[in-house]
C-alpha cells in the first residue's frame, strides 16, 4: 500500500523561465549538486521537442532522513530520480517523476503541475510514496513523505536561486 500525498511551492519567477530552467541541462546539474549536503550528479539529459528527461543520480545522507528510516539503515541512501518535463502549453504543464531509493524497500513517484504567469509559479505536487516493509511500511511512509516535503521546498528554493542568477 502507498501514502498519497500532495504538496504546493511557490517559485518568485516567471513560469517561462522556470520552465527554460527544467528543460536545461545545466540546471538539473546545479540541482542535483545542490540539494543534498552530499552531491549527485545528472546521469542522463535529453531535451526534445520544447520539453526534457533527466535522470539524476543522488545521495540522501543519513542526517536529512526521517528517524525511523534512519534506524534501519546504516549509510546515505542513493536516489535514482527521472524526471520528464514535457513542453510548455498555455503557461502550463505536467511533469512526472519517479524515483527508486537503491537497495531499499522504498521508492516514490508523482506528477508535478506547473501553472504560472510573467511574476509567480505553482508547482502542485501529487505523490506516492511506497515502503515495502511488511507491517512497518504503512507507519514510515507518512514520514518519508514529509521528509519529501522538505526536500520539494528546498528545490524550489534552488530554482528561484539559479533562475535569477542564469537567466
Amino acid at each position: 500500500m502507498a501514502t498519497r500525498t500532495e504538496n504546493t511551492i511557490t517559485i518568485n519567477q516567471p513560469v517561462g523561465k522556470v520552465h527554460q530552467a527544467l528543460t536545461t541541462e545545466a540546471y538539473w546539474a546545479y540541482i542535483a549538486e545542490n540539494l543534498s549536503p552530499e552531491a549527485g550528479e545528472v546521469n542522463e539529459f535529453t531535451a526534445a521537442d520544447g520539453g526534457a528527461t533527466a535522470t539524476l543520480f543522488e545521495v540522501l545522507p543519513l542526517e536529512v532522513l526521517p528517524e525511523a528510516v534512519r534506524a534501519m539503515i546504516s549509510q546515505a541512501l542513493k536516489v535514482k530520480r527521472v524526471l520528464t518535463v514535457p513542453a510548455l502549453t498555455n503557461n502550463a504543464t505536467t511533469v512526472e517523476y519517479n524515483a527508486d531509493v537503491k537497495g531499499t524497500p522504498v521508492d516514490f513517484k508523482g506528477t508535478i503541475a506547473i501553472n504560472g504567469d510573467d511574476a509567480a509559479t505553482t508547482f502542485d505536487y501529487s505523490n506516492e510514496v511506497s515502503v515495502n516493509i511488511p507491517f512497518m511500511g504503512p507507519a514510515i511512509e507518512p514520514k518519508v513523505a514529509d521528509a519529501l516535503g522538505e526536500l520539494f521546498a528546498n528545490e524550489g528554493a534552488l530554482t528561484e536561486k539559479w533562475i535569477s542568477e542564469n537567466l
